[in-house]
């Protein structure tokens, strides 16, 4: 399993360690990124080139969507420290994608009108995803998660 991680300065440190609560392993990256919009084609790059690596080059184009829309609503938050991206294979053929920003305001998922030029962005992953989306409450903000899996 490999664990990407930003180290001081932001630059990206790879290590190397098993995951203790998944038999066997599960592949497992994250990523921590500043709230700019500079993040979200950082993220898509990162979950594609570790989709590319675990052989789910498949799910590219739906996880690009996803992480992109995930990463724009947290860098709407206005959250100044960062957030953290996470990429994990679950199943052979089923990932999770997930975001964890420093906002407990909940992301709602809107009904856009045809004429509507944004609140687009979650309609999109409920429908990418089947509806195999969520949030979770923590006590210092939450994690919009998505699973996305071959067909």
């Amino acid at each position: 399993m490999t664990l990407l991680s930003n180290d001081v300065r932001g630059d990206a440190v790879l290590r190397q360690g098993p995951d203790a609560n998944v038999h066997p392993p599960a592949e497992l990256a994250t990523i921590r990124l500043p709230y700019q919009p500079e993040s979200v084609g950082a993220a898509r790059r990162f979950v594609c080139a570790k989709l590319r690596e675990w052989g789910l080059d498949d799910l590219s184009d739906d996880a690009a969507v996803i992480i992109s829309e995930l990463v724009t609503n947290a860098c709407k938050t206005g959250c100044l420290t960062h957030m953290t991206v996470r990429l994990q294979c679950i199943t052979p053929r089923t990932i999770r994608i997930s975001v964890r920003d420093g906002s407990r305001a909940m992301p709602v998922l809107l009904q856009a009108d045809e004429a509507d030029e944004c609140h687009r962005g979650l309609g999109l992953v409920d429908k990418l995803t089947r509806g195999s989306w969520g949030i979770v409450p923590e006590a210092c903000g939450k994690t919009v998660h998505a699973s996305l899996r071959l067909t």
